[in-house]
C-alpha cells in the first residue's frame, strides 16, 4: 500500500514538473516573440530616422549649393553664367592653338550643355567667328567635346541652316558664325577667336565663412 502511494506521488511530481516545463517554454516563446517584435519596431524606427536624416542632409546640401552659386565669382575679364566662367579672346588662333591657349589659362575650349548657355555665348561672340570645344577630328560625323571627350548629340536649333556640312571634306572644327545665326563647321587651321570655360569659384567672403564654420582637428 505504501509502495503504491509513493508511486502515485512520484507520477504526480513528474506530471507537475512536465507541466511546469511546458508552461516555462510557452512563456519563453512569448517573451522571445515580444523581444523579436520590439527589435523589429526599433529597426523600423532607426531606418525611418536614417531616411529622415538623409532627406534633411540632402536638403541642406541643396540649400548650400544655391547659396554658394550666388556667391560664385569669376576673375576680371571673364563672364559668369551659373557656375561657370567664360573668356572671349580678342586674338585669333587655329582650333588646336585656341585650345592650348585655354589650357594655359587653366581652362578648356567651352563645352555647351544647355540652351541658356548656347544663347549667352552666341551673344558674346556676336560679330566674330569664334571657336568652341567641339569637333569631329577623331571620327568623321561624330562630334566630341574637347573638355571631356563626350559625344555631342546634334541640337538642330543651335546650327546654321544646312550645317554641319563638312564642305570639301575639310571641315572638322566648330565655331559660332559671326552673323549670330548659330554654329558652323570649318577647317581647323583657320584662325578665329575662341571661348574658354572653367568653373567659377567662391568669393573670398563666403569661402571665409565656410572656413570659420568647418571644425579642424587639434
Amino acid at each position: 500500500m505504501a509502495g503504491a502511494t509513493c508511486f502515485r506521488l512520484l507520477v504526480t511530481i513528474l506530471l507537475l514538473a512536465m507541466a511546469g516545463r511546458c508552461y516555462s517554454q510557452q512563456m519563453d516563446h512569448i517573451q522571445l516573440s515580444r523581444i523579436a517584435a520590439s527589435i523589429n519596431n526599433l529597426t523600423e524606427v532607426v531606418q525611418a530616422q536614417a531616411v529622415a536624416s538623409e532627406k534633411v542632409a540632402s536638403g541642406i546640401m541643396k540649400m548650400l549649393t544655391l547659396m554658394a552659386t550666388d556667391h560664385l565669382v569669376c576673375e576680371r575679364g571673364w563672364f559668369k553664367l551659373r557656375s561657370s566662367c567664360y573668356f572671349i579672346s580678342k586674338d585669333t588662333s587655329t582650333w588646336e592653338g585656341s585650345r592650348q591657349k585655354c589650357i594655359a589659362l587653366n581652362s578648356d575650349l567651352v563645352k555647351i550643355t544647355h540652351d541658356d548657355e548656347f544663347n549667352f555665348l552666341r551673344d558674346l561672340a556676336k560679330g566674330h567667328h569664334t571657336y568652341i570645344g567641339l569637333s569631329d577630328i577623331q571620327e568623321e560625323g561624330t562630334y566630341r567635346w574637347a573638355a571631356d571627350g563626350t559625344i555631342h548629340q546634334i541640337v538642330e536649333s543651335w546650327w546654321r541652316k544646312g550645317e554641319p556640312n563638312n564642305q570639301d571634306g575639310l571641315e572638322d572644327c566648330i565655331y559660332y558664325h559671326s552673323s549670330n545665326t548659330g554654329l558652323n563647321d570649318a577647317a581647323c587651321l583657320l584662325k578665329f577667336r575662341y571661348i574658354c570655360e572653367k568653373p567659377a569659384h567662391l568669393g573670398w567672403n563666403f569661402a571665409s565663412v565656410l572656413d570659420e564654420e568647418t571644425p579642424t582637428e587639434k
